[in-house]
């Protein structure tokens, strides 16, 4: 558990451990809590990682995580790109049933993310304690997340062998016969050639490790 703190407020907030099972995946690109801070929702930057937010109980404030983590893309209700989700329909309903409401939401709430397939639009209110990573932590490693994962070749494996046949169709059975006749023990291996457009190589599939 790590204790946080607000630039504008002595008050201590306690991050538990981040809960396990599939509903909550690990951190992405190797982050973890202790890269987390206290900021309040209208101070969460673009490219910020929300991890978490805490309850308006006095006292000890709990922190109740995200299950998936998300990179904040705030902005004001107003604003709000969604084509109705049910956090914004749910507010809508709120303020029609009285006008005097919309000028609340709007100094009240923010939203911190838009609304995605079937996720609805993250909104918080303004003053709401959050725990994140800040953007340039997150860029930094999903930098260094890229660089340590070797870049994937792509190499075309080919075999050639003639088949005397009436037709394509026969000669393509034919080639499937032969292919199978290769796993029957004692059979003869084929040649193949691998290639990556930089390097071919031919070997023989018996010479080959499984």
């Amino acid at each position: 558990m790590l204790t946080l703190t607000l630039d504008d407020s002595p008050e201590l907030l306690s991050l538990t451990d981040r809960p396990t099972g599939a509903d909550y995946p690990p951190l992405p690109y190797g982050l973890t809590l202790d890269q987390a801070v206290a900021v309040r929702a209208r101070e969460v930057k673009a490219g910020d990682l929300v991890l978490a937010e805490f309850s308006d109980e006095s006292g000890v404030r709990r922190a109740g995580h995200v299950p998936a983590p998300y990179a904040a893309d705030p902005h004001a209700l107003e604003d709000c790109p969604c084509e109705g989700c049910e956090e914004c329909d749910d507010v809508d309903a709120w303020t029609l049933a009285e006008y005097s409401r919309v000028a609340d939401v709007g100094w009240r709430f923010i939203c911190l993310s838009p609304a995605e397939e079937d996720e609805p639009c993250a909104l918080a209110v303004r003053s709401r304690p959050m725990a994140v990573i800040p953007a340039g932590v997150v860029s930094a490693a999903k930098e260094a997340a890229a660089k340590a994962v070797p870049p994937v070749r792509t190499f075309t494996v080919t075999w050639t062998a003639d088949f005397e046949a009436d037709s394509p169709q026969e000669a393509i059975r034919l080639a499937y016969a032969q292919l199978k006749s290769y796993a029957d023990a004692g059979a003869r291996a084929p040649e193949l050639e691998a290639e990556d457009g930089r390097k071919k190589v031919t070997f023989d599939l018996g010479q080959v490790e499984g």
